[in-house]
Order: C-alpha cells, then structure tokens, then sequence
C-alpha cells in the first residue's frame, strides 16, 4: 500500500501544511511520499499554498490573495517555516512519490499549469503525478507534460462524478484521486476495470484504510502518516 502525507501531515504538534519541515515529517514517518498543493504568485513562481489568499496560514494576519503577492513578500508559516516553492519540494523529494494537486481556483489556469511544468522538467528522480479538481488542468498537462501522469479529483459534493468523469477522460488519467466517503466497491471496481488506479482521501482511520484496501484501493492520502503505515502499510501490491 503506498501511503501519502496529506499536505505532508496535519494535527496537533505538526509543522505548517504544504512546509518542507512537514513532507520530512511524513518521510520520516514512513510515508512512501506527499500530496502537496501549488499556486502561483505575484512573481510567477509556483509556491505551495492550499487556499488562494493568505488568511488562514497567517490566522487573519495576512489576507491577501496569493496570486497578489510576490514570492519575496510572502510571510512565513507557523513555527516560522518558509512558504516553499515546487522546486525546493521536488529537490527534498527526490526518489518519493509525490502528488502535486494544481489548484483551480486561481485567475489564470494556463500560467500555472506551464509554470508546473517547467518545474517537473527539471527535476528528474521523482515519482510524479499532477492531479486537479479541473478538467481543463488535467488535459492541458496532457499536452504541455505528456510524459507527467495524470489524475482527475473528485470531492464528496459531486459523488456521481466518481466514476463517470475520471472514466469520460480515460485515456488522458492513469488514477481517479476521490474523497474517501464516495468510493464504494461498484465504482472502485468500474474504476479499475478501466485501468485506472483508485486514490483515496483524506483518510485518518484504520478501519477505514482497511475497508477501502479491501475494496482495491492502494495508494492512500492521509493526515496522520505514522498511523496509516502502521495499520495498512504492509498491503500489497503497492502499486
């Protein structure tokens, strides 16, 4: 079972989400790699920030939006980690799975997606796939990054979607990264049938990641590596 740290890892005593000091966490944890989010900002560089504005990692300090600032000006996160770019992730990566979620709530897709591109071009040894909640993002990879494998995210809102959207862009994805709480074994199975690897998060319970390792799932995107690796690490295959 290969197991992820969500954002490298969250919870009590965890350093900043989406923080270099985090994704060294999950590895050290024995999490196989990280799911991180990316954005770009003022300067054109892609940062690795979840929501588009500042608010919430700065506790309301800093409410600007992230596309309005430039890398030199963005504040630092709890405990007093650096907002890190995809490339400096990539480099503490190397050789380790990593999800790199391209967020589309920005105000231009294209930039983005070229500017990810860029990034993974030049950091050969890591096991990448790019993954977004837009379609558009999706296929624009599979034109710009060919080679860069693909998933298409689809959240608890949109439940009929599970299958019936990753499957409509089938051959163009190689996984289907779903919300925990909307795989069932009919879609997981149409899913695989299809020859797509199932992906679940956000998942923080055993029992859980037991019953979805069952179902065929085996990549798993968690906050708690630790617990994760110890409950279903040991499933195989891995892949």
């Amino acid at each position: 079972m290969i197991v992820l740290g969500h954002r490298g890892g969250r919870g009590d005593g965890w350093p900043a989400e989406n923080s270099l000091e985090a994704f060294q966490r999950a590895l050290d944890e024995g999490a196989d790699g990280v799911e991180l989010d990316v954005r770009l900002c003022a300067s054109g560089e892609p940062v690795l920030l979840h929501d588009p504005s500042l608010t919430r990692v700065t506790g309301g300090v800093d409410t600007r939006p992230v596309h309005a600032v430039p890398r030199h000006e963005l504040p630092s996160l709890a405990g007093g980690a650096r907002v890190p770019d995809l490339a400096s992730a990539l480099d503490l990566l190397r050789g380790r799975i990593v999800n790199v979620e391209v967020k589309a709530d920005v105000p231009a897709e294209l930039p983005l997606v070229r500017a990810v591109a860029r990034a993974l071009a030049r950091a050969p040894g890591t096991e990448v796939v790019v993954s977004s909640f837009d379609p558009a993002i999706v296929l624009a990879f599979a034109v710009l990054a060919p080679r860069v494998p693909r998933a298409m995210l689809v959240g608890a809102r949109t439940p009929r979607l599970a299958a019936a959207l990753p499957l409509a862009l089938r051959p163009a994805i190689v996984a289907a990264h779903l919300d925990e709480a909307i795989i069932t074994p009919s879609r997981g199975e149409r899913l695989r049938r299809a020859g797509l690897r199932v992906v679940a998060w956000t998942v923080n319970d055993a029992a859980r990641a037991a019953a979805l390792a069952a179902m065929g799932v085996r990549w798993l995107i968690t906050d708690d590596p630790k617990a994760l690796v110890a409950s279903v690490g040991s499933v195989s295959p891995r892949r």
